[in-house]
């Protein structure tokens, strides 16, 4: 699936491979749809005749005219239409979905892979928005616009080929009333409803963020008495996205409109032609009734092409939204610079304001940053983990981090921040996402390693306890180890914790301190503490740095104390 470019080279890096059975389940949707829509045309079609014909033959004619078949055949059209309508709603919303969770599953490892300056740029609730409310709007590209589309054209073929049979010009008229209306309704659609489905993508949004930014902060807001203006907030972006609706809303009924006029104008046409009035004898009875039904039913699919045009519009919006997120060349350096990864790192060095600071690391140290809040200790750790920060360069294996590809260093790289998110599931889950493989000792290893195991054996679910939204059902220090069990079970080369003692006491940080050196012994350990906790550090770091704040603000360092 390609989701529709606002500028080459943009959104349609996200294209889903269509491997295994994904196209041939495409095409037996669509065959389903196109399926029930003969079965229906079929039906209302033979059903008239039928109809016609019986009237016309009259009780004279009831020993020589045959009941049988076509009463049959209006049963196994019904029978038919009923068995194929479930089967297309069933077969386009399963090959929908799937399509949608394979996006979803696509941008969210995107989304995962983002500079972490970029990640940083972005309000969590505005990138959840674009991964969930967007790729919501680009699957109806499939189910309300591919699949509508296919079936105008499906009932224009179809019903004129079927009624050239009896008359070329009935068919003619009708394929011309079909074609223009169609050609009218899509071009009215793409002019008409560009801007309000861009202006309806951009009020959801809003109304979105606002929302899960009033539920997410609802304590705070309460402590400060914001809540009328949170509420306010919010109900403002809903107005406007009610509005955003209804104007689109009311450009697809216009539009059904100018196309019920044009149906009612080609029925009439139809009428005229198959009355012998113009261009060719008068039909029978019984196929002009036949001819005019089949008119008045082809132009079903037709209808849903304003709404479809609209969907279309949509989709192009949110996928404007999403190139934004994802643009073609996120990184400054030419994808052609970036080097492969090599098995092992080796070694890392730090080069801070031009100077050495902590020399060459190898597999096994551990280094200590110390200083106090705000003197650029978590900004070290991200430039570490291959963020482009100024003044600072790393080099790992000798090569700057910054001709790595970020989503491949995240795989020797591991970075625990302060703010490390907790997903709303079990203690279980948020450990397996760090390592899907990892049996359950493996699990509790982990966890002891970060001082959380007797916490969690005292839980009643024990590791299939929920952790609540953001992990509202731990403590705070709960949380922290946790991410830290996460990222033991990651076994990165190098692994990151900024501030991982904090609000632990002091046996539980020297536990935990000491357990992480343990669990990854051939680990490079940067641990960034607050001056205050120096002596949590059960062990001796190879290298100390100690970062402080000028009163310029610039950011300095102290030489690297090296210890014995």
């Amino acid at each position: 699936m390609i989701i529709p470019s606002a500028s080459p080279g943009g959104i349609r890096e996200l294209g889903l491979e269509a491997g295994g059975q994904l196209p041939r389940r495409v095409l037996r949707a669509a065959a389903m749809a196109v399926l029930a829509l003969v079965a229906g045309v079929g039906l209302l079609a033979l059903a008239g005749w039928f109809i016609a014909s019986s009237a016309v033959a009259g009780l004279a004619a009831a020993s020589t005219f045959s009941f049988l078949y076509p009463s049959a055949t209006v049963q196994a059209l019904a029978v038919a239409r009923t068995l194929s309508r479930y089967g297309e709603r069933i077969s386009t919303h399963e090959v929908t979905l799937d399509l949608v969770g394979r996006l979803r599953t696509t941008l969210f490892g995107r989304a995962l892979a983002l500079p972490r300056n970029r990640a940083s740029e972005l309000r969590s609730s505005d990138l959840l928005g674009r991964i969930t409310a967007d790729t919501d709007a680009v699957e109806n590209l499939l189910l309300r616009t591919a699949f509508p589309l296919i079936l105008a054209f499906a009932a224009l073929v179809g019903g004129a080929a079927f009624l050239a049979v009896f008359s070329v010009p009935v068919a003619l008229a009708v394929a011309i009333g079909v074609s223009v209306t169609s050609c009218v309704l899509i071009t009215f659609g793409h002019r008409q409803s560009r801007r309000p489905a861009q202006a309806l993508v951009a009020a959801r949004t809003r109304a979105r963020v606002s929302l899960i930014e009033a539920i997410d902060g609802l304590p705070e807001l309460r402590s400060f008495g914001a809540q009328p203006l949170a509420k306010a907030e919010v109900a403002r972006n809903l107005v406007d996205l009610a509005a955003s609706r209804r104007r689109l809303s009311a450009l697809a009924a216009r539009g059904q409109s100018v196309g019920g006029v044009l149906a009612d104008l080609t029925l009439f046409a139809v009428v005229a032609v198959a009355a012998g009035l113009v261009l060719g004898p008068r039909l029978s009875p019984p196929i002009f009734v036949m001819a005019c039904l089949i008119a008045i039913v082809i132009f079903e699919p037709v209808s849903a092409l304003p709404g479809a045009v609209s969907a279309l519009a949509r989709g192009r919006a949110a996928a404007v939204r999403l190139s934004e997120l994802f643009p073609a060349s996120p990184l400054s350096v030419p994808p052609t610079t970036k080097r492969s990864l090599p098995v092992s790192l080796g070694s890392v060095s730090i080069e801070l304001e031009e100077r050495s600071v902590g020399g060459i690391i190898v597999p096994g140290d551990g280094v200590l940053l110390s200083g106090p809040s705000g003197s650029g200790k978590s900004t070290l750790l991200r430039a570490i983990a291959g963020e482009r920060v100024e003044d600072i360069r790393v080099q790992l294996g000798g090569s700057p981090t910054d001709s790595f590809d970020p989503s491949e260093l995240t795989t020797l790289i591991t970075l625990v921040a302060q703010d490390a998110q907790v997903f709303d599931t079990t203690i279980r889950e948020n450990l397996l996402l760090a390592s899907p493989a990892a049996a359950e000792d493996e699990l509790w290893a982990a966890l002891s390693a970060a001082a959380l195991d007797d916490a969690v054996a005292q839980f009643p679910q024990g590791l299939d306890t929920p952790v609540g939204p953001s992990g509202s059902a731990l403590s705070g220090g709960q949380r922290r180890r946790l991410t830290v069990a996460q990222g033991l079970l990651r076994r990165p080369e190098v692994l990151l914790l900024d501030e991982p003692t904090e609000g632990l006491d002091l046996t539980t940080a020297i536990r935990l301190l000491t357990g992480v050196r343990e669990f990854l012994p051939a680990t490079i350990l940067f641990v960034a503490l607050h001056d205050r906790q120096r002596l949590y550090l059960p062990w001796k770091p190879k290298t100390t740095i100690e970062l402080y704040r000028s009163v310029s603000g610039a950011r300095a360092a102290l030489p690297p104390r090296s210890q014995p």
